[in-house]
């Protein structure tokens, strides 16, 4: 993924929501994560972010993601090739209206919005060379490491620890 575009009717769902009271904010701050996520370059396609998404996912239409935000609120997600859309923010029975009118799409015309270049974050080294001249102590590989990625890394020793 290297392209995220944001669509504009997005961007002004999510300043309408924060205006609309504490749910209305909690639903723009998950909306606003989700795409800080996949801004982030931290995951390289936008089905394979961590953020809750429906049960089913979206089978009507290919590569594409409908996230749960709360509160009967959804966030549409679509991958085409190397860019990631997020053509609609909106209640449940919206969203289904716009997967409906939308369920043969094939090819996706943004529209107006932003467009955001993202990094790739997750490159690796190269080669061992590059694995050997890293410092470990801190300023290396290991530095980068989330809480978020130690968790999911470690996560039967985690759930295991909750338990107990």
């Amino acid at each position: 993924m290297k392209l995220l575009f944001v669509s504009s009717k997005v961007e002004s769902r999510i300043a309408v929501l924060e205006k609309a009271g504490k749910s209305g904010k909690t639903l723009a701050q998950k909306a606003t994560g989700i795409i800080d996520s996949l801004a982030s370059g931290d995951v390289r396609s936008h089905m394979d972010t961590v953020e809750s998404y429906t049960k089913y996912g979206e089978k009507r239409i290919k590569n594409c993601r409908k996230y749960d935000l709360g509160c009967g609120y959804r966030l549409i997600t679509l991958q085409r090739g190397e860019t990631v859309f997020i053509p609609f923010l909106g209640s449940h029975d919206e969203c289904q209206r716009w997967l409906e009118n939308n369920s043969r799409l094939k090819a996706f015309h943004a529209g107006k919005g932003k467009t955001i270049h993202i990094e790739d974050r997750k490159s690796s080294p190269t080669n061992l060379r590059d694995v050997d001249n890293m410092d470990m102590d801190g300023d290396g590989l290991l530095q980068d490491l989330t809480d978020k990625d130690l968790r999911s890394v470690f996560n039967g020793l985690v759930e295991g620890a909750e338990r107990g």
